[in-house]
C-alpha cells in the first residue's frame, strides 16, 4: 500500500503542468472554468491550474468582491499596453511591469484567459461603431474588438485567449439538457444554443434554483453553482458539441 502510494505521488509530480491566468466576470464563471479544466486535465493526464487574477477572494472574508464586465474592462485597461512616457526610469519600469504580458511571463503561464459574456455587447459605448448586430458571431466579433481596444492591441496576442461565452456561461448549463425537452418546444428544429437569449427563464423552468436580486430580477442561485459547474463538466462532450466557445476553451486546454 505504501509502495503504491509513493508511486502515485511520484507520477503526479512528473505530470506536465499547465497554468492559465484568469480574468472573468465573476466567481460563478471561475467555478465553471475550473470544473472544465479539471475534467480536461483528467482526459489529457496533465495538471491544469487556473489562477485567478480578477476577481480575487478577499483574504479576510474569503469572499469575492462585486465583479462584472465593467471590472473586466477596467482590468484590461490597467494591464494593457502602457502609455507611460515618463523619463523617470523607475516610473517607466513600474508602468512596464504592470502589464498582462509581464504577468504571463513571470508566472510562466501558458496563457491569459479573458472571459466575458456576449450578452453585454449593447452596453459597451466606447467602441466605435457601437454594436448593432443580430447574430452570435457578430457579438463575438464585437467583443473581440472591444477587448483588444481595452488592451491596446491590434490583433489577438499569442498568449491571450479571449473567451466570449455566448450569450453567457449559463448557456453551457442549458446545453446539458436534451434538445427534445419541452422547454425548447417553442424553438425551431435544429436550434443553436448560442442563439438563445432567454437562458435563465428556461433554466428556472427546468428546475434550477433561483433567487430575486435587489433589483427584482430572478437569477440562478449562487449556492448551487458548484453543482451547476460540475454538471457542465460531466456533460462536457455534449456542451462542446452545442457551444462553440466551450469547445474552443477545451481545445485551448488540450493543445497547450
Amino acid at each position: 500500500m505504501v509502495v503504491r502510494s509513493n508511486w502515485w505521488h511520484a507520477k503526479r509530480l512528473l505530470k506536465e503542468k499547465l497554468l492559465f491566468l484568469l480574468v472573468c466576470e465573476g466567481p460563478t464563471d471561475i467555478l465553471t472554468i475550473k470544473s472544465i479544466a479539471k475534467k480536461i486535465s483528467q482526459k489529457i493526464d496533465k495538471d491544469i491550474e487556473i489562477r485567478e487574477l480578477s476577481p480575487q477572494r478577499d483574504e479576510t472574508t474569503n469572499r469575492y468582491p462585486h465583479h462584472g464586465w465593467k471590472e473586466v474592462r477596467k482590468w484590461c485597461k490597467l494591464y494593457g499596453k502602457s502609455l507611460n512616457n515618463s523619463t523617470n526610469p523607475l516610473e517607466s519600469f513600474a508602468a512596464r511591469s504592470k502589464n498582462w504580458k509581464s504577468l504571463v511571463s513571470v508566472s510562466n503561464a501558458n496563457a491569459l484567459i479573458i472571459q466575458i459574456d456576449t450578452d453585454i455587447a449593447e452596453y459597451i459605448d466606447e467602441v466605435e461603431p457601437t454594436y448593432s448586430g443580430s447574430t452570435k458571431n457578430a457579438r463575438k466579433r464585437f467583443l473581440d474588438k472591444a477587448i483588444l481596444q481595452w488592451l491596446g492591441e491590434d490583433t489577438i496576442p499569442e498568449k491571450a485567449f479571449l473567451l466570449k461565452s455566448t450569450y453567457s456561461t449559463e448557456t453551457w448549463l442549458l446545453a446539458t439538457f436534451d434538445k427534445n425537452n419541452v422547454v425548447f418546444d417553442d424553438l425551431n428544429e435544429g436550434f443553436d444554443f448560442e442563439e438563445i437569449e432567454d437562458i435563465n427563464p428556461r433554466l428556472f423552468t427546468l428546475g434550477c434554483a433561483n433567487y430575486t436580486d435587489p433589483n427584482g430580477q430572478q437569477k440562478l442561485s449562487k449556492n448551487n453553482y458548484g453543482n451547476y459547474a460540475d454538471k457542465i463538466a460531466s456533460n462536457i462532450d455534449k456542451v462542446r458539441k452545442e457551444c462553440e466557445e466551450a469547445n474552443l476553451l477545451c481545445n485551448k486546454f488540450e493543445n497547450s
